[in-house]
């Protein structure tokens, strides 16, 4: 995610993975099932590093595909759920089709968190609970969203669920289906 200076190896070592931290807080604070981790440069390898550390963000249970943050485009489409963020627009396509958009345009869907389900919920239940379970956890209101116009939606993938993760997405949208536009509240 990101490259942090230092002047010296052993700079890097005590200040880098702070520094990381800093650098990726944002992106991970968006993020739901991640950790920053940094790869500081022994003192051999400290020049051919360029005289920095490298900063990450990994899944935590397990990988994250696709660019994260600023480094994704409008228009891609989603690899898994794990690389939705918070305030992400989303134009569904279809169940397996869901693509990033502009929030100052025309979408389907927004999403403004995440929640986990039980371990005893299967694949084949998990729209239906992780629906309810966002409704109650994440409900749109606390969002500004006017609960007579818009519901609680929620996405899931197989790969939270082959992981043990039981990760939903959980999201807004209209109650007649139709598109939101702008920013929202």
């Amino acid at each position: 995610m990101a490259f942090v200076p230092a002047s010296s190896a052993a700079e890097a070592r005590e200040l880098g993975p702070a520094r990381c931290e800093e650098r990726t807080r944002e992106v991970r604070g968006r993020l739901a099932g991640v950790r920053g981790v940094a790869v500081v440069p022994a003192d051999g390898g400290f020049e051919t590093a360029r005289r920095r550390t490298a900063c990450l963000v990994l899944g935590a249970h397990g990988p994250v595909y696709g660019p994260l943050g600023r480094h994704r485009a409008p228009g891609s489409v989603f690899a898994d759920t794990a690389t939705m963020q918070r305030r992400d627009c989303l134009d569904v396509r279809s169940a397996r089709e869901v693509r990033l958009v502009s929030c100052a345009g025309r979408y389907d869907a927004q999403v403004l968190g995440f929640t986990r389900l039980a371990y005893d919920v299967t694949l084949a239940e998990a729209p239906a609970a992780a629906d309810r379970a966002c409704a109650r956890e994440v409900p749109p209101r606390d969002y500004g969203f006017d609960p007579s116009v818009y519901e609680a939606g929620s996405r899931t993938a197989a790969g939270a669920w082959k992981s043990g993760v039981h990760l939903a997405v959980c999201t807004v949208r209209r109650q007649n289906g139709g598109t939101m536009e702008g920013n929202g509240p």
